[in-house]
C-alpha cells in the first residue's frame, strides 16, 4: 500500500506494506449520483454504491462519484489488461507512470488521495465468465455472493446484502480475510483486506473513481513490482481511485428528478439475476494490492 499527500512542493509518499490484492492509496467524496453517469459501467456504478453502503453503516459521508477519478481509474485498470502487469505503478506501456501522474494528468488537483486495485474478481474461473454486475461488485468488495456463507461467519445475523458490515468490526473483518485464505477461496475482498478497509472508509475523503475492465484473452505471467509473476490470467482488472481537494460545486436538481434518478438506479442494481456463477476455485484465483 502506499499513502501519498500532496505538498507544495510535490507529492510526498509513504511506504506500507504491499498486499497482494490491490491497494494504492487514499481519497474523499460524498453525495450519490451525478448526471454523468451514463459514462460509468454498470460494475463500476454497482462498486460505487457498495462503498457507499459501507460508509453508510460506519456513520461516514457518501462519497461523491468524480469523472475525471473515473477517468484515471478506468486507464489504469485497461492499461494493466493491456500490458499485462498488476501494480499501482505502471510498469510496461507508460514508461513507469504513478498514482500522482494518473490522477494529476485527469485534470484533478487533489491533496489527498489513494487507490485500490484487484483482479481476478469478479468472474467465475473455469472457464472465465464475467459475473452479473450486482455479483462481480459483492466479489470484489466481500469476497464471495454468497449471503448465507457470510451470515455464517459473522456473528450479527445477516439477512440481506443490506445487512452486510453491520456493526461489523476491523478485526472482524480481519478474521474474514484469514477464513477466506484458509478456505483457499482466494481473500475477503478489497473490505477484508485491512489497507483497502481503510481507503474505502477513510473520512478525510470526498471524491471516488471506480475503472473496470475485462480482458477475455487475457494470460499468464503477469508482471508484479518485485519482478516475480501471476502464473494464472486474471481476466478481471479493477481500480479504485479516492481523492480531496477539487470537488466540483455541487449542482442542484429539482427534488422529482432526484428521486427518479436514485429509483432507477436503484432498480438497475437490485433488478439484475444473482444465482448461478461459482466461485473461483483456488485462491490463486485473485490478485489485489
Amino acid at each position: 500500500m502506499e499513502i501519498a499527500i500532496r505538498q507544495d512542493q510535490g507529492s510526498h509518499h509513504l511506504p506500507c506494506n504491499r498486499l497482494f490484492m490491490g491497494l494504492l492509496m487514499l481519497a474523499n467524496a460524498a453525495l450519490p449520483l451525478s448526471l454523468s453517469a451514463a459514462a460509468w459501467l454498470p460494475r463500476e456504478m454497482a462498486v460505487f454504491e457498495l462503498v457507499n453502503q459501507q460508509r453508510a453503516v460506519n456513520n461516514l459521508d457518501p462519497l461523491r462519484w468524480d469523472d475525471r477519478l473515473h477517468q484515471s481509474a478506468r486507464r489504469h485498470s485497461r492499461s494493466m489488461a493491456e500490458n499485462n502487469f498488476f501494480s499501482h505503478t505502471n510498469l510496461t506501456g507508460s514508461d513507469g507512470e504513478s498514482f500522482d501522474d494518473r490522477v494529476t494528468g485527469a485534470g484533478y488537483d487533489w491533496r489527498i488521495g489513494g487507490e485500490n486495485i484487484a483482479g481476478g474478481y469478479g468472474r467465475s474461473y473455469p472457464p472465465a465468465v464475467p459475473m452479473e454486475p450486482l455479483d462481480a461488485a459483492r466479489h470484489v468488495l466481500y469476497g464471495t455472493i454468497d449471503l448465507a456463507e457470510i451470515d455464517d461467519f459473522f456473528s450479527n445475523p445477516v439477512s440481506s446484502w443490506d445487512d452486510v458490515g453491520v456493526g461489523v468490526t476491523g478485526s472482524e473483518w480481519d478474521a474474514w480475510q484469514s477464513h477466506k485464505m484458509g478456505e483457499n477461496e482466494g481473500q475477503g475482498g478489497w473490505m477484508g483486506s485491512q489497507g483497502h478497509r481503510d481507503n474505502i472508509l477513510n473520512g478525510l475523503f470526498d471524491d471516488i473513481g471506480v475503472g473496470y475492465v475485462w480482458e477475455p484473452d487475457d494470460i499468464a505471467n503477469i508482471l508484479l513490482d518485485d519482478g516475480s509473476f501471476v502464473d494464472f490470467p486474471l481476466h478481471t482488472y479493477w481500480t479504485q481511485v479516492f481523492a480531496s481537494g477539487d470537488s466540483p460545486a455541487p449542482v442542484p436538481l429539482p427534488g422529482a428528478v432526484w428521486l427518479l434518478l436514485s429509483g432507477l438506479l436503484s432498480l438497475i442494481l437490485a433488478g439484475r439475476p444473482g444465482g448461478g456463477i461459482s466461485r473461483p476455485a483456488s485462491g490463486a484465483d485473485f490478485a489485489a494490492a
